[in-house]
């Protein structure tokens, strides 16, 4: 894996901790809807949804870094 794909990995890591910290920090909230149905808070969903992907950011990295895929 190149180094442009490890950067890759941490933009979207980068991306996800905005998001978490908008939701945590700024009480940014999401809303769903389906078709014809009224809105429904996904904050928490969303939240968790995030620190999954933050997860698995950091695992894929630290397994690139450390095959030296990142040098």
């Amino acid at each position: 894996m190149s180094r442009d794909a490890i950067e890759l990995l941490r933009d979207e890591r980068d991306r996800a901790i905005e998001a978490l910290r908008e939701i945590e920090e700024e009480g940014v909230t999401w809303q769903k809807a389906r078709r014809d149905a009224l809105a429904r808070d996904v904050t928490a969903k969303q939240a968790n949804r995030q620190r999954q992907i933050i997860e698995r950011m950091d695992r894929l990295i630290a397994t690139f870094e450390a095959a030296g895929a990142g040098a």
